[in-house]
């Protein structure tokens, strides 16, 4: 295992340790999207969003392209790709009847409703 650091993995993690946030890279996990097109998607307010959107960008999770009359926000596939690989690892060898609990079907409900919960850690 390479050398890492304890800071650049606590940003990742923290980022990633947020629900309005997974919930977000799961809406645009359909393709590009505006912040309203976000918002209807997840029932969240805008400016929630938009303060939800900082720290994935900030970690280059997502990218942002500004257009005319709105800002276009996009996975960032590099980077999503290969951590959705290893989640989806980790679960088929250790957390089997993890997929169980939440049939797929209901899983996209599921994260709009734990996304509207008010628990996220805040970078410094």
């Amino acid at each position: 295992m390479n050398d890492f650091s304890n800071e650049a993995y606590f940003l990742l993690f923290s980022t990633l340790g947020n629900r309005t946030r997974l919930a977000i890279i799961d809406t645009l996990k359909d393709g590009p999207k505006s912040i309203s097109q976000i918002s209807a998607s997840l029932q969240q307010e805008a400016d929630i969003v938009s303060e939800n959107l900082k720290p994935l960008e900030k970690c280059v999770l997502i990218t942002s392209e500004v257009g005319e009359n709105q800002t276009i926000y996009s996975l960032n596939k590099e980077i999503v790709e290969p951590l959705s690989h290893a989640l989806e690892h980790h679960t088929a060898k250790h957390c089997p009847g993890l997929r169980e609990c939440i049939p797929k079907e209901k899983l996209r409900d599921y994260m709009k409703k734990e996304a509207a919960k008010a628990t996220f850690i805040k970078h410094e």
